[in-house]
């Protein structure tokens, strides 16, 4: 898994499990949007010390067992800060509720999600005020965090045959 495929499958989730006329982006670009819309802003940071710190994982092999190359993990931990903005305070606690019913089964079975994820963590809902708006509209956050492993493989030439014989006398 990488950022990419994390993001737009949150955006997806979220697009499934909110009402057609709520809108769903990533922040930057939503500044003439109006409500009701959510905007998800995300960052993706290295977990450096996760499984001894060493990102070697294991070789990759062809169909008769011969090592083709290396696989490399880097491990990461993914936030989705999820930010509902509505005209109504009512719609604004009922989408961050339908939010909630999305990602929390996934706190429990986290390969639903992907396989590559884990340790899923569905923060509480949270009221946001913006005094320069407001009370043109509510604003309301969940914060989303999983830890996901990012593969990265090296292909290497296979070793078919040898050229030189070893004397086991010398």
């Amino acid at each position: 898994m990488n950022e990419q495929d994390a993001i737009q499958q949150i955006l997806s989730e979220l697009d499934a499990a909110l009402p057609a006329e709520v809108g769903v982006r990533t922040a930057g670009g939503d500044m003439e949007a109006t409500p009701p819309y959510v905007v998800v802003r995300w960052r993706s940071d290295r977990l450096s010390d996760e499984n001894g710190a060493n990102p070697f994982a294991d070789f990759t092999r062809n169909g008769s067992g011969d090592a083709t190359g290396r696989e490399f993990h880097q491990y990461f931990e993914f936030t989705a800060d999820c930010v509902v903005r509505t005209y109504d305070e009512g719609d604004r606690d009922t989408y961050l509720d339908l939010i909630d019913d999305a990602f929390l089964p996934y706190e429990y079975d986290s390969s639903a999600f992907n396989p590559d994820t884990a340790d899923w963590r569905v923060g509480g809902s949270e009221p946001r005020s913006n005094p320069v708006v407001e009370p043109d509209w509510y604003e309301g956050g969940k914060v989303l965090k999983f830890k996901y492993v990012k593969r990265v493989s090296q292909s290497a030439d296979t070793l078919t045959s040898t050229t030189n014989n070893i004397h086991a006398d010398l």
